[in-house]
């Protein structure tokens, strides 16, 4: 399964803001795909960073707690806060729609 991760920190916490981020996000930047692997989780794409205080990332995983792990190993989550949004292919989610009753 897909997921995509939206992590988002405040301009206090931001790297370009704040050393000790800085020195946290150029120690395990390089590290990401060592910690992805180590947790089962094949980075699709990203990470992307944009001027909005947003990390976009998403990622393919068996299991919503790989994704955590990879989380936790890569300590993303320790300067931002992460929404992980389980997420479909579109011709997977079309195929779900076609099967589907609908409500109205």
């Amino acid at each position: 399964m897909h997921f995509v991760l939206l992590a988002t920190h405040s301009a206090e916490v931001c790297p370009t803001s704040n050393a000790k981020t800085r020195d946290l996000l150029l120690q395990v930047a390089s590290k990401i795909p060592e910690f992805a692997e180590k947790a089962g989780v094949t980075v699709v794409a990203g990470p992307f960073a944009n001027r909005e205080h947003v990390i976009v990332m998403i990622v393919s995983a068996e299991k919503a707690e790989s994704v955590d792990q990879f989380l936790v190993d890569s300590r993303l989550a320790h300067w931002n806060r992460v929404h992980v949004l389980p997420s479909l292919k579109m011709e997977d989610a079309l195929q779900e729609v076609e099967e589907m009753t609908p409500v109205f």
